[in-house]
């Protein structure tokens, strides 16, 4: 059995931040609004938003991205 519950999300960013310690920082503070997606990038989960830009402009270290490359190995023969 599988089981769903409503989310209160408005939109998601992906996040690249290329200082660790800002990173961690953005992560420890905002901890509740994060989660991996399936390639196992960091995302932002924004209830609103307001909350999204309130999260960029107290981050201005951080980048939040609309849209994610998504790369496949290619073999040269």
């Amino acid at each position: 059995d599988a089981a769903f519950e409503q989310v209160a999300v408005a939109t998601a960013r992906w996040i690249r931040c290329d200082d660790a310690k800002k990173l961690e920082e953005f992560r420890d503070k905002n901890a509740n609004n994060l989660a991996l997606d399936a390639a196992g990038q960091l995302v932002y989960l924004a209830p609103t938003r307001v909350n999204l830009q309130l999260a960029q402009e107290r981050a201005p270290a951080v980048t939040f991205m609309a849209t994610r490359e998504h790369a496949h190995a290619v073999a040269i023969d």
